[in-house]
């Protein structure tokens, strides 16, 4: 999948309105590999397109999409889709795996499924410092499956987290996510082979306060009981 979000033609592209920075859907020449009587669908979003920021460096964003991706797959999450950096029409960008989100309200069951999912997407980011998790951030696939997207600001190197899932603060990491977090801190080799790859899209700065994240989190896996107002991201942006 990496390949070809990184690789295929584009066969067409279309703009994403009422988003902050440019962004547009793409349909690649292409079929998706997991569904293959459809073709390949990405969103793309180009440095150039991104709207200047004062707490982040002009035209990152796109680097921390793809970061944020790195770290969900070092921990074996699946909830952020596959994230690549590639140049598109508009220049160099991010190019992630299009979520065809489910369009209809789900039982009482499958919300409460979720939740394991909805715990795990709170703890990646407390990992990655996610400052804007917005409910219109959290995507449901058929399945249902949980997708986080929209993970560009993220990784500033003081704590900055704001999300929708606040009332965690100060329950325990679900055990399955725990250990995950534990095992790639554990894992020198993986956690260094991680660090390096961050280290190609974020300052020395923010990698180091990375690891120093997934060393606390590893040491007390419970989630940080944040500010109830500077805590909660923007809703209305």
């Amino acid at each position: 999948m990496l390949r070809l979000l990184a690789t295929a033609p584009i066969a067409g592209v279309g703009r994403v309105v009422y988003s902050s920075n440019a962004c547009f859907l793409v349909e690649f020449e292409a079929t998706d590999p997991v569904d293959p009587a459809h073709p390949l669908r990405g969103i793309y979003k180009p440095a150039r397109g991104e709207r200047p920021l004062w707490d982040f460096p002009h035209r990152t964003l796109h680097y921390r999409e793809v970061a944020s991706y790195l770290v969900d797959a070092a921990l074996g999450l699946g909830i952020v889709p596959p994230t690549v950096l590639r140049d598109g029409p508009f220049g160099a960008g991010s190019m992630q795996l299009f979520v065809d989100a489910v369009g209809r309200e789900l039982s009482t069951a499958e919300e409460d499924c979720l939740q394991p999912e909805l715990r795990a997407m709170a703890a990646l980011d407390v990992l990655i410092n996610n400052a804007d998790r917005k409910s219109a951030h959290l995507l449901i696939s058929p399945g249902p499956r949980l997708r986080g997207i929209d993970n560009a600001l993220t990784f500033l190197p003081y704590p900055r987290q704001r999300t929708v899932l606040i009332e965690l603060g100060g329950a325990r990491l679900p055990d399955q996510v725990a250990r995950a977090v534990q095992s790639l801190q554990g894992d020198d080799a993986e956690r260094e082979r991680l660090l390096q790859h961050l280290r190609l899209l974020l300052s020395a700065e923010e990698v180091s306060a990375f690891a120093g994240r997934l060393a606390e989190l590893a040491a007390d896996p419970l989630f940080p009981q944040l500010d109830p107002w500077d805590g909660r991201p923007f809703e209305w942006w």
